[in-house]
């Protein structure tokens, strides 16, 4: 069966809301390893969209998969106590830091942003969020209210739901420049609450790097503005990391910088490199509150099974034994130079951006018409990257080979060199 056909019959079934990217790529996959992608025709394709950052060890990677068919042969299903889980208990104490003591997993990063959000209103007694401008946090019912745009055409948001301009220097909102402005964007949201907030301020949430709007990196300084915001209204800061968590940012956490100290960190995406599980990480005294800390109070139905704490476990082990958070900082920022020198001067493109192994490039096209076929043309050569607005955004695995990324640069770069704006 070709890839066309096998696409067109699983879309007479699927619902039509899936991925963006991924019906533009309109790939039937085979097989993969490490990062690339193998289709049915037998054409590899460099996979630089990771699944939006989840793919961190790469596709097949040896280990994961031994440990997670070892641990299907042997018990799947319960949250009861296992040997998975206390090695991936004592794997990510290693890797977190010390205040983050406790951890609560779930299936995916709405699930873990829903119960961020009950913690904090738990912890607190209150029930307003601060968000920001561009945001995703998944699309439940709760994190839908602090997604950007998702809530189009759904009803009122979550009560309570509070939104503030994110520290996007490129594009500032403001239309200020970093650092003179001085976190004027800190002072914003220090007056949006001043007129908007009725005193009950649960919590702040943040991404420490914005992934959808494009990889946006903030300021230095810039969280730790955000914690001081916080501590004036007594409320807790929500670092949702699920996509820059377990060191794609070349740390393990993007919010581990000083004087910050989240209260509660999501962790997602790369957590299970692909097994779906999430989490929350939180200080004792806080996951012990009520009602969050009541028995089943803030369980889930998958959270704990022995197959995702096993895949939490290699990952945990790997970023760990081979430092990949220490090689996501340097091969990205050695990524990030050679993108900059290479599309320096292209009309096409307005800004190449990013931290670790999370890059974006900005494109000037108009339209989703245009970036369609740009996508479409880079899928065509072989590279296949995520989207978010008008930028591609990159997510290798932090173990890829450098030569094949480098391969990978080169075809991503000549199709962006040779690319021709439709009249």
């Amino acid at each position: 069966m070709s890839g066309q056909t096998h696409w067109d019959e699983e879309m007479t079934v699927l619902g039509p809301g899936i991925s963006e990217a991924v019906q533009w790529a309109g790939l039937a996959v085979t097989e993969a390893a490490g990062m690339h992608l193998t289709d049915t025709s037998g054409r590899r394709i460099a996979d630089l969209m990771g699944a939006a950052g989840v793919n961190l060890l790469g596709h097949s990677h040896p280990a994961y998969v031994e440990a997670l068919t070892r641990q299907m042969s042997e018990w799947m299903i319960g949250a009861h106590a296992s040997d998975a889980r206390l090695e991936m208990t004592r794997l990510l104490r290693q890797l977190l830091p010390a205040h983050l003591d406790r951890i609560q997993l779930y299936s995916s990063g709405s699930e873990a942003v829903e119960s961020a959000i009950r913690l904090a209103k738990s912890a607190t007694g209150r029930f307003e969020i601060l968000s920001f401008w561009q945001a995703f946090h998944g699309r439940t019912l709760g994190s839908l209210a602090h997604t950007s745009g998702a809530g189009t055409g759904l009803g009122p948001a979550a009560p309570g739901s509070i939104s503030a301009p994110y520290a996007n220097c490129s594009r500032c909102p403001l239309r200020l420049t970093s650092p003179a402005c001085e976190f004027a964007c800190v002072d914003l949201a220090r007056d949006i609450l001043r007129e908007q907030s009725t005193g009950s301020l649960a919590a702040i949430l943040v991404e420490p790097v914005q992934g959808r709007a494009g990889n946006v990196v903030p300021p230095t300084g810039y969280l730790r503005a955000l914690r001081g915001l916080a501590d004036e209204h007594g409320a807790l800061l929500i670092a949702d990391e699920s996509m820059t968590g377990m060191g794609r940012t070349g740390t393990i956490l993007a919010s581990d910088q000083p004087d910050v100290r989240p209260d509660i960190v999501v962790l997602g995406k790369g957590l299970g490199n692909g097994y779906p599980v999430s989490a929350i990480c939180a200080p004792t005294n806080l996951m012990q509150r009520g009602p969050f800390g009541a028995p089943s109070a803030s369980s889930s139905s998958y959270g704990g099974f022995p197959l995702a704490c096993r895949a939490v476990a290699v990952v945990a082990q790997t970023v760990h034994s081979e430092q990949l958070a220490d090689r996501a900082g340097e091969v990205g920022a050695r990524l990030l130079t050679r993108l900059r020198q290479d599309l320096a001067g292209l009309a096409l493109v307005s800004s190449v951006h990013g931290i670790g192994m999370a890059i974006g490039i900005s494109v000037n096209v108009t339209g989703k018409h245009q970036l369609r076929e740009l996508f479409q043309q880079l899928v065509a050569a072989g590279v296949l990257v995520m989207t978010g607005g008008h930028t591609l955004r990159l997510y290798p695995p932090l173990t890829a080979d450098e030569a094949e990324l480098t391969a990978a640069i080169d075809i991503l770069v000549s199709v962006l060199r040779h690319y021709q704006t439709p009249q």
